[in-house]
């Protein structure tokens, strides 16, 4: 039966490798020197590596027969239960159990690794205007609101290293070109009133000029493809962004929507940093990007090129027309979530 060394027997090793310089020939010769014992060098390394793993010199055998199954089951369960966003490998080296080991017990517990999700960062300011905005939305129930957004699509679109890979049975070394000096994009103009989506509309940059020509001599022409009963008493939305709330843009507003435009400035107000309430954030710009960038494998090597992609993508969420017409109803559930939990983030519980 092979010898088990005490905690302290390892204890001695790790102060003899440091003493040694962390040269292990020496630390070997060292603690030959002062216990009696020549021991092989794996051993004075696995002491030294479980320590700076764990923080323990036992191994695995030795938490296995300490502990009984059921208590080592009860403890790995209740160190989730401390800390939700550990890793398996951290419960493993905690335990001195094997990475599956953890994985099955969770999984047979029936716990699963929920991804974060994202948001927007609220300030405590933040959540009685949206409380306000989401009641005032609930109370009208109307079909007639324009929404609108801005979004800027780039050349390199979405990207990620940590997701990509090659499978081969062999190392193809296979690269990706960064078109880091060749960077272009486009700003995207795009509305959804009632289950009819508008646009997209390309704008060179965003600002007053540029809006507001974009208000009095396209938005017109967009809304003839809206059926009547919606043009009705149009509600028009926009954000907070600068160009929104410059004098002349308002004042056109005043005056071709009278009191039924939402935005920062105006009778009913857009509370800030709530991207969460608006379709265009929620719905649109994502599913488009999808269909933009997709996984086709074709490189986007023009503005031309990604101009028609964008137009191309709109054209197939216009015919996605039960998912339009599902966007208000979830505009609603969102509005009535944000209520019942007092303006704070809600993306994470639809």
């Amino acid at each position: 039966m092979p010898y088990r060394y005490s905690p302290q027997e390892y204890l001695n090793m790790a102060l003899c490798y440091d003493e040694a310089g962390q040269v292990m020939l020496r630390a070997q010769q060292l603690y030959a020197e002062r216990y009696g014992r020549h021991l092989h060098v794996r051993t004075i390394l696995g002491a030294v590596q479980r320590h700076r793993e764990s923080g323990s010199f036992q191994t695995r055998l030795d938490v296995g027969r300490q502990r009984h199954p059921v208590q080592l089951e009860e403890d790995v369960l209740a160190f989730f239960e401390r800390h939700p966003v550990a890793s398996i490998a951290d419960a493993a080296r905690m335990f001195g159990v094997s990475q599956y080991y953890v994985w099955r017990l969770l999984r047979n517990e029936g716990l699963h690794p929920y991804h974060f999700t994202r948001v927007q960062e609220l300030l405590p300011a933040d959540y009685a205007p949206r409380v306000d905005f989401c009641r005032w939305l609930l109370r009208n129930r109307t079909y007639n609101v324009l929404w609108t957004d801005e979004c800027t699509f780039t050349r390199q679109g979405l990207f990620n290293m940590h997701n990509a890979h090659y499978w081969s049975d062999s190392n193809p070394r296979v690269i990706r070109p960064d078109h880091f000096q060749f960077r272009f994009s486009v700003n995207v103009w795009a509305g959804i009133v009632n289950g009819t989506l508008l646009g997209p509309v390309f704008l060179e940059r965003l600002n007053t000029d540029t809006y507001l020509q974009f208000l009095q001599n396209e938005l017109p022409e967009l809304l003839l493809d809206v059926p009547v009963g919606s043009r009705r008493y149009l509600y028009y939305q926009h954000d907070g962004a600068p160009a929104h709330f410059s004098l002349r843009v308002r004042a056109y507003l005043d005056e071709a929507f009278q009191g039924r435009w939402i935005g920062r400035g105006s009778v009913i107000r857009w509370p800030p940093r709530s991207p969460d309430l608006t379709p265009l954030d929620f719905h649109v710009w994502g599913r488009a990007k999808d269909l933009v960038y997709g996984n086709d494998g074709h490189t986007i090597r023009t503005v031309e090129d990604l101009r028609a992609r964008i137009i191309n993508a709109f054209d197939v969420m216009a015919s996605e027309s039960e998912v339009l017409s599902s966007v208000r109803r979830h505009c609603l559930d969102r509005a009535r979530k944000c209520v019942q939990v007092g303006g704070r983030h809600v993306q994470h519980l639809m």
